[in-house]
């Protein structure tokens, strides 16, 4: 039998947690739930903004039920934009409390089971949402066409 102020202290606290140092790096989930994630400098970028309504409705498609973790490091009108976008396409949001934002994530997309997914970043999963960057940036300018 247990003692009852150590059963009281536990209960307190939540209780034992399974891997908590992964659920922190996570933002509170498990590695094996998550489909995809964002640093946060690429979730506040305007590319992956801009594409961001296709990335949801990508995994949609795969995984039922889709929970989207928004880091509150994220610039705050972006996390406005990414719950607005989730709510409306039925995906459950949530930003995350202030003691899991060690995470180096700005955004998880995860469900509820274990899945098999080898790719997990969304910035190489969904490179093509940079490379109209790149080819804008490799435009010469009139000055390096006639001089150069």
């Amino acid at each position: 039998m247990t003692d009852l102020s150590t059963q009281l202290l536990e209960k307190a606290h939540g209780g034992a947690k399974l891997n908590p140092d992964e659920q922190r790096r996570y933002l509170g989930t498990f590695e094996e739930r998550v489909l995809g994630f964002a640093d946060i400098e690429t979730a506040n970028s305007p590319e992956f903004q801009k594409g961001f309504l296709s990335i949801l409705e990508s995994f949609q498609e795969q995984e039922q039920p889709l929970f989207l973790k928004i880091n509150p490091k994220i610039e705050f009108d972006k996390q406005v934009f990414y719950l607005k976008q989730a709510k409306e396409a039925d995906c459950q949001a949530t930003i995350v409390s202030d003691d899991l934002t060690s995470s180096p994530f700005g955004l998880i997309f995860h469900t509820d089971h274990v899945t098999q997914i080898n790719e997990k970043n969304l910035k190489v999963t969904f490179s093509n949402l940079w490379e109209d960057q790149k080819e804008e940036s490799t435009k010469k300018s009139i000055w390096k066409k006639w001089f150069g």
